[in-house]
C-alpha cells in the first residue's frame, strides 16, 4: 500500500501550444476525481526534469486558470506562468520543520475555510506533518477560491507563496487529498511497480486524459501498493473500469477514497517528515 515518493522534479518546458482562444463547451463527463469537466479539454504539453536530469513529456490540462497535471497536480498558475515544481527525494523540497503554513485569499468562502481547518486538523494529529494557519513563515500555502470544479495543488514546499485552489465541491476528503500532493505525494496508480498490480484499461480512457495515467519516471514506491491510498484514483472513469486490480479478490470500490489517509499513507508521510 504505497505512495511513490518521486525524485525531485521541475518544471522545465510549458506552453508549447499556448492558444488561449475560447472552445465550444463539449459534453461533460465525470473525472478520475469526481469532478465534471469537459470531453475535450483545453491540453498543453510541458517537459519535467527529474532530479537526474532525466526528462518526462506530459500533458496539462487548462482549467481554472492552472495548468494541472493527474487532474489536480498544479504545474502552473497561467495568470502568472509560474511553474510549481514537484517533488521531495530532495530534501529541500519538504517543509521546514515538516510544517506547512496556510492563508486564505479574500474570496474563499467560510464553508471551505472550516473544510480546510477540519483537514488540517486532521494531518496535524494523525500524522508527524503540521498544517496550521501562517504568522510570518516565508514559505507557506495561499488557500484559494476558484468557481469551477478544481480541487488541486502543487507538489512538495516549492518556496515562498503556492497554492492550493478549492471550489465548492471540494469536500474535507479532497482537500486532504490535496495536502497529501503539497506534502510531496503523487497519486499511487503512477508509482513505477504499479503494474505488477493492475491493468490500466486504456480503451477505456478518452486519448485526452491517457497521459494523466502515466508511470511517473524518476518516482519511487514505499511499502506494498496500497489500493486503500487516499491518493489514488477511483477504478471507474465516467463509468467504465479504468484501473483493474490483477488480483481479483480486490474491491474496486476500495481505490478512490476520500474519507482520510490510510494507515500506509500514513506511514508514507512520517518517513519524510520524521520526529
Amino acid at each position: 500500500m504505497r505512495s511513490r515518493l518521486p525524485a525531485a522534479l521541475s518544471l522545465s518546458v510549458l506552453l508549447a501550444a499556448c492558444s488561449t482562444a475560447p472552445q465550444d463547451t463539449p459534453e461533460a463527463v465525470t473525472t478520475p476525481g469526481g469532478t465534471v469537466a469537459a470531453a475535450a479539454p483545453d491540453t498543453r504539453p510541458a517537459t519535467l526534469i527529474l532530479e537526474d536530469g532525466t526528462r518526462q513529456q506530459v500533458t496539462g490540462m487548462v482549467r481554472d486558470g492552472y495548468l494541472l497535471l493527474e487532474d489536480d497536480i498544479i504545474l502552473a498558475d497561467l495568470n502568472s506562468l509560474t511553474p510549481q515544481g514537484t517533488y521531495v527525494i530532495d530534501t529541500r523540497l519538504r517543509w521546514t520543520a515538516s510544517t506547512i503554513p496556510y492563508t486564505f485569499a479574500s474570496n474563499v468562502p467560510q464553508a471551505i475555510r472550516d473544510r480546510v481547518a477540519q483537514a488540517a486538523a486532521t494531518i496535524s494529529s494523525t500524522t508527524n506533518a503540521v498544517v496550521k494557519p501562517r504568522t510570518t513563515q516565508s514559505n507557506y500555502v495561499q488557500i484559494t477560491y476558484n468557481t469551477g470544479t478544481s480541487c488541486a495543488s502543487g507538489l512538495g514546499m516549492t518556496g515562498g507563496r503556492q497554492t492550493i485552489t478549492l471550489a465548492d465541491r471540494c469536500t474535507t476528503g479532497s482537500i486532504i487529498h490535496e495536502f497529501g500532493h503539497t506534502l510531496g505525494l503523487f497519486h499511487e496508480q503512477t508509482r513505477p511497480d504499479r503494474d505488477q498490480y493492475v491493468q490500466i484499461l486504456w480503451n477505456n480512457i478518452p486519448a485526452d486524459w491517457q497521459s494523466q495515467y502515466q508511470i511517473r519516471s524518476g518516482s519511487k514506491g514505499y511499502g506494498a501498493y496500497d489500493f486503500d491510498s487516499i491518493m489514488h484514483y477511483p477504478a471507474t472513469f465516467d463509468g467504465k473500469l479504468a484501473i483493474k486490480p490483477l488480483d481479483a479478490s480486490i474491491d474496486i470500490n476500495r481505490m478512490g477514497q476520500r474519507n482520510g489517509y490510510s494507515p500506509t499513507d500514513k506511514a508514507n508521510i512520517n518517513f519524510m517528515y520524521p520526529r
